[in-house]
């Protein structure tokens, strides 16, 4: 009889490339009689965990979004934050404690991709604003695999040219590139494609978003400049933002083709419709003036289509007065809160409702819900993610269609 053998599984996903936390792959290979695998195995196992260190991570950018990384990374029992990418030239130099408003972690910020690339690390959190590959790529080549919250949820919508860019940066480097976030992200891919296995048959799935700006606290450049708001209808349509306008489609048109390839749905097309809304009255939110008769509320839509029918929608719906017309919404209708409605139209029929709060549970019936909590989701989504890229055993690009259903690890502790 041949001698049963086993392999530590972080060793084999390429978990031991640090030299600080590196052993003899001899070391976590056994071999043995079937009496003796059971007693052997149990030794290695202690072994093996006494030298296992973290997932080492770096932190590319510092912003609402990587704030809650950084915080969430000092105090984790399976990631260490080790270095620390920064854009602007005034954070150089900070530790990305300060940066994220807590204790000093011994990290220091720089703007070097070089100083980054030389970091012994086994994943990178990338959470700009922008999927740049310029940043990306080398990373991957370096050996770290890379988590994104911006626009590579789905690169095969993107074309060729991004597939083959990605895929070659990652073989070369052995790792995985991940793109995820709440939305564009997990509510519309994870939550339809998972309630299309309770189906028999589907004739629609809509995803609808609900944001009521009086309860985000974004600036005035992203409120006013990309989305239109207290603008000019005729201003909005003459000077067309270049972010809104384009990359938006391109971001969420890529949940659509998920969900459809994860669904094998064929689409002929995907439509992406952007409305803008006038409020007659007017109105302020904290961060602009919104003067009657400009632009109150954005409806941008995005639709896979199959023989002229309309299978698969994404709408966002975001406004900020309550006299916009028909279809739209007062304080009350959406409980002043960021959510989702996920609607199954099929056998049978479902609706899945999404909020995110402070708590339920507060005796005055008032929770505090804040867009502060879809930051929390989108972060710990990707960071949720590191643990499982760094366990795929085929380098490449991975998504929520091909890699399993991932969970929050040590989030109950």
């Amino acid at each position: 009889m041949p001698s049963p053998s086993w392999e530590h599984p972080r060793a084999e996903a390429g978990f031991l490339n640090s030299t600080e936390h590196s052993l003899q792959e001899s070391q976590f290979r056994i071999t043995g009689t079937t009496d003796s695998l059971r007693y052997t195995a149990v030794s290695i196992k202690i072994q093996s965990e006494n030298f296992m260190g973290k997932i080492r991570v770096i932190q590319y950018a510092s912003g609402t979004t990587g704030k809650i990384a950084i915080r969430a990374m000092a105090n984790h029992p399976e990631l260490e934050l080790v270095g620390m990418l920064v854009h602007s030239a005034e954070k150089v130099g900070l530790d990305a404690g300060e940066l994220a408003g807590i204790g000093n972690l011994g990290v220091t910020a720089t703007d070097s991709l070089e100083e980054i690339l030389a970091i012994e690390a086994d994943a990178v959190s990338f959470m700009g604003l922008w999927p740049d590959l310029d940043l990306v790529c080398p990373m991957l080549e370096s050996g770290k695999h890379v988590v994104l919250t911006p626009g590579l949820l789905y690169p095969k919508y993107l074309g060729d040219e991004v597939v083959e860019r990605l895929e070659a940066a990652c073989k070369k480097g052995n790792t995985c590139v991940f793109g995820g976030g709440i939305s564009p992200g997990f509510v519309q891919c994870v939550a339809p494609i998972a309630m299309s296995n309770l189906a028999l048959g589907i004739n629609k799935i809509t995803v609808e978003e609900f944001v009521d700006f009086h309860d985000v606290g974004e600036s005035p450049e992203l409120i006013r400049d990309m989305l239109g708001i207290g603008r000019t209808l005729e201003d909005v349509k003459a000077n067309k933002h270049p972010w809104f306008d384009e990359m938006m489609p391109d971001f969420f048109n890529q949940t659509v083709a998920l969900t459809a390839d994860a669904l094998k749905l064929e689409l002929d097309e995907i439509r992406a419709d952007i409305e803008h809304f006038v409020s007659p009255g007017g109105g302020r939110i904290d961060s602009v003036e919104i003067p009657p008769g400009t632009v109150g509320g954005v409806r941008s839509t995005f639709t896979g289509v199959v023989d002229g029918q309309d299978r698969l929608i994404v709408r966002l719906n975001w406004w900020c007065t309550y006299d916009l017309g028909d279809g739209w919404f007062s304080a009350d209708d959406i409980s002043n809160s960021t959510q989702w409605r996920i609607t199954v139209d099929g056998e049978p029929s479902m609706r899945l409702t999404f909020e995110q709060a402070d708590h339920f549970n507060d005796p005055t019936g008032n929770p505090r819900k804040s867009t502060e909590h879809s930051f929390i989701i989108t972060a710990m989504n990707v960071l949720h993610a590191i643990p499982y890229l760094c366990q795929e055993k085929s380098p490449g690009i991975k998504h929520y269609g091909n890699l399993p259903l991932m969970a929050g690890r040590y989030t109950i502790r």
